[in-house]
């Protein structure tokens, strides 16, 4: 593969890392191509086509279903070093963030759509307190599944996660 650096991605939850499965990059992202394998060549383009004659509101349309394809290719999530698929999807958008998402769908709901379409893992790193789980969680809550992290409020979950990932916090978004 030609791309081998740092995929730069967005996300308001740093502290939700634990519970990312797969990473998204929009169709127009300048390095989609990059990241096709050439297995998988001749589907990433195809989707692409499609996913061009789609406006941003019918992209991200939670009523709508979503849809995608993998890259071939692999990112390694930068907090516990597990690779995880990178799918090239039209629910994210090229203007928004940096084009690229790493996807916890336990707590998104279009992550949550997307994983359950495709049989992606679901770990769920925010526990809401409550008796009857219900996917995907956006709410406040204690952090799980997270070594080191695990029982946490996600707020101090969140600056300790910036502090060893980022080695500074990050921006955070409005």
């Amino acid at each position: 593969l030609k791309h081998r650096g740092p995929l730069k991605i967005f996300t308001t939850r740093p502290d939700t890392l634990f519970g990312c499965t797969y990473m998204v990059v929009a169709p127009e992202h300048p390095l989609t191509d990059t990241l096709t394998t050439p297995a998988q060549k001749a589907e990433v383009e195809a989707y692409r086509k499609k996913a061009a004659a789609k406006s941003d509101l019918e992209r991200t349309d939670l009523a709508k279903g979503k849809s995608g394809v993998f890259s071939g290719s692999y990112a390694i999530n930068p907090i516990n070093g597990q690779r995880v698929p990178i799918w090239v999807a039209d629910y994210v958008l090229m203007g928004y963030g940096t084009g690229a998402i790493m996807a916890v769908p336990a707590h998104d709901e279009r992550d949550y759509e997307f994983a359950v379409q495709y049989s992606l893992p679901i770990v769920e790193v925010i526990d809401s307190g409550a008796t009857e789980k219900k996917l995907p969680f956006v709410g406040d809550g204690k952090v799980i599944n997270s070594p080191g992290y695990d029982g946490m409020a996600w707020p101090d979950a969140k600056k300790k996660i910036e502090e060893v990932v980022y080695k500074s916090p990050i921006d955070r978004a409005t």
